[in-house]
């Protein structure tokens, strides 16, 4: 947005409004997700738009826009300002719906004919790709980051299932970071378990080989059945999935160990601790 917009972000409020008879829910596929604002959403208009493969919110919604086949939100946004409202959008408008799909797409690597079909549109109307890929340019990592990275793999526990390694480990903040760090390290699967008060937070990555060649989703057999199995709300996509659930660190974290193995000895797979 600073970038972009030439804006400073304003602080996101955590309470809810006083006043208000709508709440506009984008990108979320849980009520848990929503935090404190959860009760509030729930019992007021309540308008969704996500696109992810599993949603517990657009049953509840009056309205719901929702394409678990789009590869980022922004798509659905798009869509319905440009070809179903018909508005005039600004050049800054345009770059930050550009920036929503390069972002959620990895720089295109998870995008299907129509997202390039949009990235494509957007670009004729005067979106700047330079511009937006210099504005997710990641900044310097801190110090407090780098040292999760390093706690998170020195916790970690690891088992091997035929050629595939899966990495389990547990950190106070920068879990994705995390993840994506551990992956880089030669995993194939990565689950970070955080506790935050008295919930704990599992965010999970994969690799695209290990997604396509066993069937796995991490929002459907992982996220989701966590969060069954302990109280709370999970889900996200095939590569990237996220729960919350309210249990102890320790407790989440030999669940989900048995979840990931139950799995693939479902796939014909024997994992094995790696020593």
């Amino acid at each position: 947005v600073r970038d972009i917009m030439g804006k400073e972000p304003g602080d996101v409020e955590d309470e809810p409004p006083e006043e208000s008879a709508m709440a506009v829910v984008v990108d979320t596929a849980s009520p848990e997700q929503l935090g404190e604002l959860a009760n509030f959403a729930l019992n007021v208009l309540l308008v969704v738009i996500d696109h992810h493969s599993s949603n517990k919110l657009v049953e509840r919604a009056k309205v719901a826009i929702y394409d678990p086949h789009a590869r980022a939100v922004s798509e659905l946004v798009y869509l319905m300002a440009m070809h179903v409202l018909g508005l005039r959008l600004e050049k800054p408008v345009l770059e930050l719906l550009l920036a929503g799909i390069v972002y959620d797409t990895r720089h295109f690597i998870l995008s299907n004919a129509r997202t390039l079909r949009m990235a494509a549109e957007l670009l004729e109307q005067g979106a700047s790709l330079e511009r937006v890929l210099k504005a997710l340019q990641s900044p310097p990592m801190e110090p407090p980051e780098r040292i999760a990275r390093i706690k998170g793999a020195k916790r970690m526990h690891s088992i091997r299932a035929g050629d595939y390694i899966i990495a389990f480990t547990h950190v106070g903040a920068y879990e994705s970071s995390v993840a994506r760090a551990i992956l880089d390290l030669g995993a194939d699967l990565v689950i970070v378990v955080s506790e935050r008060g008295s919930e704990a937070r599992v965010v999970g990555r994969a690799r695209k080989s290990i997604v396509e060649k066993l069937g796995l989703h991490l929002g459907r057999d992982i996220m989701e059945q966590l969060s069954r199995s302990l109280g709370g709300g999970g889900g996200g996509h095939a590569q990237a999935a996220g729960a919350s659930v309210r249990a102890s660190l320790e407790r989440v974290f030999s669940e989900v160990v048995r979840i990931v193995e139950n799995f693939l000895r479902s796939r014909g797979l024997q994992p094995q601790p790696i020593t």
